[in-house]
């Protein structure tokens, strides 16, 4: 017999405290027009919301149509692309604005990265989530990038605002040649990823399942973890 134990690997996002648009209108069902024929008893509590929100807002996959007209979308990426075995590779020894380049990002994995994986890279970040540093990350050599996806991966995720190069000074570069390299070769990123700490260098099941929603770029998603173990 195997027990699971299910990760949970996405930040709750909050109406009115996440840096993109992220708007919750919640009203009693008579308040809404279309819903009005649905009368309430009195004191019963019977609600419905309309969202609005930025496909970037917390945790959140990014498909190749963000940067490729012709590429798929929420609503064609294929879901054995977003179901499968995942690793998670510990990148926390670098900090800030600091380039990983391919030599010690091969050393890291150590042969670990199998075709169709999917990989997850652990900063310890994400505890900046929803702060003023926020934005703090390492970033790839597109090198790196071009050597994942030679490897066959599925997807990629990071537990940080993303996987760009930058300037010395931090800023933004121009272009985006790695999310180019990445989605251009038909895998999606996942950024703003949390609680990977757990899972650093363990083989698991993972699942990230955005609202089929044609013409995404990119979605909000629940990220999961499943670590199974043989029972005692």
């Amino acid at each position: 017999m195997k027990m699971a134990r299910i990760h949970d690997l996405s930040h709750t996002i909050i109406p009115g405290q996440e840096e993109y648009r992220l708007e919750l209108d919640t009203r009693f069902t008579e308040q809404w027009e279309q819903f009005a024929q649905y009368q309430r008893t009195e004191n019963q509590w019977y609600v419905i919301s309309e969202v609005t929100f930025n496909t970037h807002v917390g945790t959140h996959i990014e498909f190749p149509y963000h940067h490729f007209q012709k590429g798929l979308d929420a609503a064609c990426y294929p879901l054995e692309s977003l179901i499968g075995d995942a690793l998670v590779l510990d990148i926390s020894r670098w900090g800030n604005n600091e380039c990983i380049p391919l030599p010690d990002l091969q050393k890291i994995a150590d042969n670990r990265i199998q075709k169709g994986d999917i990989v997850y890279f652990y900063t310890g970040f994400d505890r900046y989530y929803r702060t003023e540093k926020q934005h703090y990350r390492p970033w790839f050599a597109t090198e790196a990038i071009k050597w994942l996806v030679n490897l066959g991966i599925k997807v990629m995720g990071v537990d940080t605002s993303g996987i760009e190069i930058r300037n010395p000074d931090g800023s933004a570069s121009v272009g985006q040649p790695n999310h180019e390299t990445l989605l251009g070769a038909g895998i999606a990123l996942v950024e703003y990823m949390t609680n990977l700490a757990p899972l650093i260098n363990k083989r698991f099941l993972t699942f990230i399942l955005p609202v089929k929603l044609a013409g995404a770029e990119a979605f909000p998603v629940r990220v999961i973890g499943i670590e199974t173990e043989a029972d005692s």
